[in-house]
């Protein structure tokens, strides 16, 4: 995910109002079968700090094209970071996903800690 280099255009393109949809690959710690390369750790850091962006982080098929779709009919930047290793499926075909919302994939009565992760 190359996308440091332009960050500065992405930056300006926010604060005039643009459309635009970025996918990212080959980020962060697991960037897959293609062994280790100089990919960013801070993608998903840059556009947080983007006026208005959305960040999407889906963790299987299912939740990736929940999540471009709903890039598509967001307005203003959004990122959505995509996972290159193989994952296992965790959501049904027909989950609902909203943005800004979490899903909770397990709990219990003896839970004593809140794990959240991407």
């Amino acid at each position: 995910c190359f996308l440091s280099r332009t960050f500065d255009q992405i930056r300006m393109g926010a604060i005039s109002f643009t459309n635009c949809n970025f996918v990212g690959s080959h980020a962060g710690v697991s960037i897959g079968e293609d062994g280790a390369v100089e990919m960013a750790l801070e993608d998903i850091a840059m556009f947080r700090s983007v006026p208005s962006s959305t960040v999407f982080y889906p963790c299987d098929a299912v939740s990736t094209e929940c999540s471009i779709e709903l890039a598509a009919q967001t307005n203003g930047i959004t990122f959505t970071r995509t996972t290159r290793c193989a994952t296992p499926v965790i959501y049904k075909n027909d989950e609902i996903f909203k943005v800004g919302k979490g899903k909770l994939l397990h709990s219990s009565d003896d839970d004593q800690v809140t794990v959240v992760g991407a």
